[in-house]
């Protein structure tokens, strides 16, 4: 009985010891992201992109989701209808968002006002959407669906007369969380436990 609970303890002590808490990092540009993102009216619309992905993992727990970005924000120039003939600025943004209801999961990044008519830089760890297992209980397969996308922001009594747009150097999707071993890793282990219970 005693040699039972020893070899259970072996057991449970290796399955925790091989589940390790990690970073998995997906390029999404190696998806088709595109660099360059604006409001006009071509096809295919050029502000916003959308795609499933499979990170290639499988995990047990999430703690956080990140977007890791860097680029420029060129911004646009807005007016109000009462005073028309004095266009001024306007940030414009670019957010990333995840599964089915974005509106929760969604970060974003505005700017391009003070640098106008230049590009403004910009390098952010944007955090998704809120933190916890049970937020991503969808994502723990290691699969999804992310949105990326040009926004403006809505002008009481006035409107962009000229759009902006975003060039994107760097989009990647980071998720920060527990993984689950590969098969193949269990069955390495398994074959461990049979010769060491055959020594003794």
């Amino acid at each position: 009985m005693k040699r039972g609970i020893t070899i259970i303890m072996v057991v449970f002590l290796g399955f925790t010891t091989m589940t390790n808490a990690a970073i998995v990092e997906l390029d999404l540009f190696d998806l088709g992201c595109p660099r360059q993102y604006d409001h006009d009216n071509s096809t295919p619309d050029p502000s916003y992109w959308k795609s499933d992905f499979d990170l290639g993992v499988t995990l047990t727990e999430i703690t956080n989701v990140y977007m890791d970005w860097a680029g420029e924000i060129t911004a646009g120039l807005a007016i109000y209808d009462y005073d028309p003939g004095n266009p001024f600025p306007l940030e414009v943004g670019i957010y990333a968002s995840l599964g089915f209801n974005p509106s929760l999961r969604r970060t974003e990044v505005w700017g391009g006002e003070t640098t106008y008519p230049e590009p403004e830089g910009f390098s952010y760890l944007s955090k998704i959407g809120p933190s916890g297992t049970v937020a991503w209980s969808d994502l723990l397969d290691g699969e999804g669906v992310i949105t990326i996308g040009y926004t403006e922001f809505i002008i009481l009594f006035g409107r962009y007369v000229q759009h902006g747009s975003i060039l994107l150097d760097k989009a990647t999707l980071s998720v920060e969380g527990t993984i689950i071993p590969e098969p193949s890793t269990f069955l390495f282990f398994a074959v461990g436990l049979i010769v060491l219970r055959r020594k003794h």
